[in-house]
């Protein structure tokens, strides 16, 4: 058995083996299986919001996702606050040791205790499982009858693209097995942003999921970025959107760098220049500036910024943004078919 176990006191980082036969105090447990780019990313921002709000409190009221839910769900919320607790322990499954040490190292600033396991050993001890393996794998995990027994009757959290909840359910039962309980699935899709709490995350979440459970999931995603709650026929393209465009938007920054260092700018002050340009639009946008307001007020009669708007349009950029795009929703659509 394989184990690897990490705390984080004084600001450094000490590994010990886990010692057998204490029990921890009950509280949530969140396991993430399948923790790579995304997973890590994810447990980053949750413990970073853990670090700055040392005394979470059971409320939700101060997270902005709040009002997306739909009303039935935001009536019982709001009637349920305080039963209410964020989860408490973190847990983390890998395949190999490699991944192993890069996940400890990705985690080690961070003063809460997290287990990384190469093993399955203590999944059945977590409340929440979040999947997050890689797409390719999805057959593989879930059809390992370990895995399936860990997981009856907690709540599981699919970040994986094309994977429907009657997909994953299906996947769960165990037909010859009457007396196995019914997993809660949710299926959530965040982005890399996750890791400095700027995720866009979808969330699809059945009618009949406990209030408990919606406050808790709204609570792990909103501690790392914005939540929007959205219906099974819109989650596909809403998926790309949220999870593929920051690949696009770091295209953008990085050929603007390359063309600003052309222009005799340092490469460092360049990358910094367009990232927060780019971001300074986003603001923008957020703060409620339709997107062609934004771009008409700095087009100024004769001036340099229309000249090169006009060269986009001519090259083609709408076109082969939205082709792009629909490229990656295709995509996704094909995942949910195999």
């Amino acid at each position: 058995m394989d184990i690897f176990f990490r705390r984080i006191e004084h600001g450094g980082a000490s590994h010990s083996p886990i010692e057998e036969g204490k029990t921890p105090k009950r509280s949530t447990t969140l396991a993430v299986l399948g923790c790579g780019n995304l997973g890590t990313s994810l447990l980053c921002g949750i413990l970073a919001t853990l670090k700055d709000r040392p005394n979470e409190t059971s409320s939700l009221q101060s997270f902005p996702s709040l009002p997306n839910l739909p009303s039935s769900s935001r009536h019982e919320i709001d009637n349920e606050t305080a039963s209410f607790t964020p989860p408490a322990n973190f847990a983390a499954y890998v395949r190999t040791t490699a991944s192993a040490s890069r996940l400890a190292t990705a985690l080690a600033s961070f003063p809460t205790h997290v287990r990384i396991y190469k093993d399955l050993e203590n999944l059945h001890k977590a409340d929440i499982i979040i999947l997050a393996c890689q797409r390719a794998d999805l057959q593989v995990c879930l059809g390992n009858s370990e895995v399936r027994a860990a997981l009856a009757g907690k709540t599981l959290i699919s970040l994986l693209p094309g994977a429907t909840i009657q997909m994953l359910s299906s996947m769960l039962a165990t037909p010859d097995d009457t007396s196995q309980q019914p997993n809660t699935i949710i299926r959530a899709m965040a982005n890399t942003s996750s890791s400095v709490r700027q995720s866009m995350t979808i969330i699809e979440a059945p009618s009949s999921t406990p209030a408990p459970i919606l406050k808790t999931v709204d609570w792990i995603f909103t501690s790392i970025g914005t939540v929007k709650h959205l219906s099974a026929h819109n989650f596909d393209p809403a998926t790309s959107l949220c999870a593929s465009t920051p690949a696009f938007f770091a295209l953008v920054v990085e050929a603007l760098t390359d063309a600003a260092v052309s222009a005799e700018l340092a490469r460092e002050d360049a990358q910094i220049m367009a990232a927060q340009a780019m971001k300074g639009c986003a603001e923008l946008i957020l703060a409620g500036h339709h997107p062609a307001h934004v771009r008409d007020e700095i087009s100024t009669p004769g001036g340099s910024t229309i000249r090169g708007l006009l060269r986009l349009e001519k090259s083609g950029v709408r076109s082969n943004l939205a082709e792009a795009f629909l490229e990656c929703v295709k995509a996704v659509e094909n995942l949910g078919k195999n």
